[in-house]
């Protein structure tokens, strides 16, 4: 650890990307950008790029793009994502504006060099990892893409006997922390996360009461404030336009099965993960797995994992206790845990046998 550096932990989510520093700061933002839509909202807004809550509260007056939507960049290819070859430019260039811009927020003094740990999706390409090496390179001297789970273990001291399911609004990672970095065939991505449920809970909604007016934020916000997938009595009553009058109504049903439709996918994954690795180790891992992510919120979701993991034996699961800054705050350990000359030996290994971690200097 170089005592003159500032140190980075960056999650960098598909929706939000929160940041530690080795200065104590912490912040989050959403990962997205806007262009205001013309010169008036140019004046208006006061800036050609805008970030953060001016994204909500003036999203009619700008272009707004989130780079990782669909797992565009971080995981899918462009053709996977629906994304033409003429809209990456533009997504690359939101990707590092986003970098920089969250970098910003920790108040790097000027001229002090810069090293971060960067999470990325478990299954995450070669390609992928360039990409987000791109996007970083002006923002930091060094970076490492490590697994975000992985990070999520290491800022919890869960480095062996541990599987971590990152569910983030893009993808849903699994993975098996056992004292070192994890192999690539050993995770699992699922490339649906918290957005697949937005998608689903906002399609549901309009099918249920098309007189409500309701917008997919709308949709988003309901999720995270009342989101679960048990079969305790629960009831989701909200305000909803109804040409332009505010009326209630109830979103139990159609939340609850919008949440639940992302559970088999995970089950799927974990049973995939248990079942190819070394049998001695399965059961004390089954005793140790950790929900992280804004997926890990909704309510319940730990004890049906473990009701369904019966079979296998029997499960513990625990949620991670800050769902926003587990990852970042764990890449910020494992950046300042790691000898200054790691990095080189990480960027060096990382062309010929496609290491799970990798660096830029």
């Amino acid at each position: 650890m170089d005592a003159k550096a500032i140190y980075i932990g960056m999650d960098l989510g598909t929706f939000k990307t929160s940041v530690a520093s080795s200065a104590g700061i912490r912040d989050v933002i959403h990962t997205a950008v806007g262009w205001p839509r013309d010169q008036v909202a140019r004046t208006m807004l006061g800036r050609d790029v805008v970030f953060g809550k001016d994204l909500i509260e003036h999203r009619l007056a700008v272009n707004i793009v989130r780079p990782f939507e669909k797992g565009v960049l971080k995981y899918n290819s462009p053709d996977d994502a629906g994304v033409s070859a003429d809209q990456i430019t533009l997504y690359k260039q939101a990707a590092r504006l986003v970098v920089e811009h969250a970098v910003s927020l920790t108040r790097p003094p000027k001229g002090v060099p810069i090293y971060g740990v960067i999470g990325a999706p478990s299954r995450a390409s070669i390609l992928n990892k360039k990409v987000l090496l791109e996007a970083a390179q002006h923002a930091f001297d060094g970076v490492m893409i490590v697994s975000e789970p992985f990070s999520i273990a290491y800022g919890m001291n869960r480095l062996s006997d541990t599987l971590v399911v990152d569910i983030g609004a893009g993808t849903t990672d699994i993975c098996p922390v056992y004292g070192t970095f994890p192999r690539e065939d050993e995770q699992v991505t699922i490339a649906q996360g918290g957005d697949v449920i937005d998608e689903t809970f906002y399609r549901l909604l309009r099918e249920r009461y098309p007189q409500a007016q309701i917008s997919l934020n709308m949709a988003r916000e309901i999720k995270e404030k009342y989101g679960f997938v048990h079969d305790v009595n629960e009831q989701a009553l909200v305000m909803l336009p109804v040409n332009g009058r505010p009326q209630q109504f109830d979103v139990t049903e159609p939340l609850k099965e919008a949440c639940k439709a992302l559970v088999p996918l995970i089950l799927d994954g974990l049973g995939e993960v248990i079942s190819r690795f070394d049998p001695e180790f399965q059961q004390r891992m089954l005793q140790n797995i950790v929900l992280g992510g804004g997926g890990s919120q909704l309510k319940g979701l730990d004890r049906v994992i473990e009701d369904a993991l019966k079979e296998f034996g029997g499960a513990k699961v625990k949620r991670v206790y800050d769902a926003v800054f587990a990852g970042a705050v764990g890449a910020l350990k494992l950046a300042m845990s790691m000898p200054q000359d790691y990095f080189h030996q990480l960027k060096m290994a990382q062309q010929p046998c496609e290491t799970e971690a990798e660096v830029s200097v």
